[in-house]
């Protein structure tokens, strides 16, 4: 169906995707929608607006959270009958309109909300969870880091308790410099920023190089927070198809040739989502590339400890330094989350512009988690968590492959990642993702949905995996849930071009 009157202004202050949604509510309340009514698929309502999909995947999310919709598989998104809901006119007072009116265009856009949407689900404590890239909570060393931070508070308490440098600690940025001299780095602490995860990393980089109409590159699909810092910078996102060893290079010379971006936002080691890794050869490939074109990358080494097979590789940084890359990492996912420190690598000309920035936003990550995380570091405790959580989340992923295997249509299309934390499964395009992550959900089973992780708000048909943070037994339940649920919508015909990402076509 078509919601004929149903009108926006991209030009408001008020955000499309709320524009959206008020507009169906209020359609309902004067009766131009009656309860029952069928909603038009998401990417019709796209089409017929002119916005991009998740923007009105955003509306109807919120809709469906304040209770005016429902989505029911196989049969579409239908308006709720008006007795379950609340049918006062939402009254918006004046102060209200006065502080939509003067929000930053910043958080504006639905596309930053896509952190959010896997954040939310990832922290909830619904049924059997394989959305978020999460360290499992049950392998946690809580006892030896208590120790560390109990050592540093009686050594130097009064010192970490206060303020300290906005760049950070100097003995956790030389314990990370040496890490990284060690893997084939050339980098100091003075070229090292220890900051609040690496999101704020992202959050730095991005925000220094990035002016509103800006040209970025970035691999497709790629990490959800990434995306969600572009959009809300106004970035001009160019997307890179990946393969089996990511990003094609092919098709970087061409990006790069045709839109001359800021620069490369790439994760070479356990792409997030796909888990690929690039051979050696194709690392050395895109760091001739950009350097020909003259264009700087942004290197994302989230996982690089996360290997659960094979060698370790050089990264990028290792490979051309600070002066073509800027290299980004964090404690996050193979140590604690909870500690909230990552940190970036730089030449020193934009380590000071960064060290400014961080500085305005919040003068520096904690010294006390500093001082405690690098007591640990010194002590060989990330090295002992490692020998214990790698060979766990290995019998983890390999006890979710088994599953895909055994319970997945043979069509499917995913493989057995060498590291990280994930598997990333392709559907044939046809698929209705939405359908079985509404249905998934009903049936107590989280996963990350496919289209969080495109630019383009493609990838409905993909689904991410996180093995990690669950259990054998729940890893064998939850795949189990979703075959059965997969095998019920499975479209029927050929399905030829279905997976895909190293087929669909960048951003030009």
């Amino acid at each position: 169906m078509t919601i004929g009157a149903l009108q926006i202004d991209t030009q408001s202050a008020e955000p499309v995707y709320r524009q959206i949604a008020l507009e169906i509510r209020r359609s309902v309340l004067d009766g131009r929608l009656e309860p029952g009514s069928r909603l038009p698929a998401t990417r019709d309502l796209a089409r017929q607006l002119g916005v991009n999909r998740n923007t009105v995947v955003a509306a109807y999310d919120a809709l469906a959270t304040e209770g005016w919709i429902a989505s029911h598989t196989g049969r579409g998104t239908f308006v709720v009958e008006r007795t379950a809901i609340d049918t006062d006119e939402p009254t918006d007072t004046a102060s209200d309109e006065t502080l939509r009116a003067g929000f930053s265009r910043t958080v504006e856009c639905a596309a930053v909300g896509g952190l959010q949407s896997i954040y939310r689900l990832a922290i909830s404590d619904e049924g059997i969870s394989f959305v978020g890239s999460y360290p499992a909570g049950d392998h946690m060393p809580v006892e030896s880091f208590a120790a560390s931070l109990q050592a540093v508070l009686e050594e130097d308490g009064a010192k970490i308790l206060g303020y300290g440098p906005t760049a950070g600690d100097y003995g956790l940025r030389e314990t990370i410099a040496e890490t990284m001299r060690a893997a084939g780095s050339d980098t100091t602490p003075e070229n090292t920023l220890v900051t609040s995860g690496a999101q704020q990393a992202i959050e730095l980089v991005f925000r220094t190089f990035v002016e509103r109409g800006d040209a970025v590159v970035i691999e497709e699909p790629t990490y959800t927070g990434a995306l969600s810092v572009l959009n809300s910078l106004g970035a001009r996102i160019v997307g890179v198809p990946v393969d089996e060893q990511g990003i094609r290079p092919d098709l970087l010379e061409v990006a790069l040739e045709r839109h001359h971006p800021k620069f490369l936002y790439v994760q070479p080691t356990f792409h997030n989502p796909t888990a690929a890794e690039m051979s050696p050869a194709r690392r050395r490939e895109v760091v001739e590339i950009c350097r020909r074109h003259r264009c700087l990358i942004v290197e994302d080494d989230w996982a690089g400890d996360l290997r659960l097979e094979g060698e370790r590789l050089p990264t990028l940084h290792a490979l051309a330094g600070s002066a073509d890359v800027i290299y980004l990492s964090t404690f996050s996912k193979k140590l604690m989350p909870g500690l909230r420190v990552g940190w970036l690598v730089a030449s020193t000309t934009a380590m000071e512009r960064l060290v400014e920035l961080k500085r305005l936003q919040d003068c520096g990550t904690s010294p006390l988690i500093q001082a405690a995380l690098d007591h640990f570091l010194r002590a060989g405790g990330l090295d002992e968590h490692l020998k214990k959580t790698l060979p766990s989340y290995r019998v983890r992923r390999d006890t979710m492959f088994e599953a895909l295997r055994n319970h997945f249509p043979k069509e499917a299309v995913f493989s057995r990642p060498t590291g990280g934390l994930f598997i990333w499964v392709t559907l044939p395009a046809s698929f209705d993702g939405n359908a079985l992550f509404a249905a998934a959900r009903r049936r107590g089973v989280l996963y990350s949905r496919g289209d969080l992780f495109h630019g383009d708000g493609s990838g409905n048909n993909c689904l991410r995996l996180t093995y990690s943070a669950a259990d054998p037994t729940e890893i064998q339940d939850g795949v189990s849930v979703l075959g059965s649920l997969i095998q019920e919508r499975w479209p029927d015909g050929p399905h030829e071009g279905s997976p895909g990402t190293a087929e669909s076509m960048p951003i030009f």
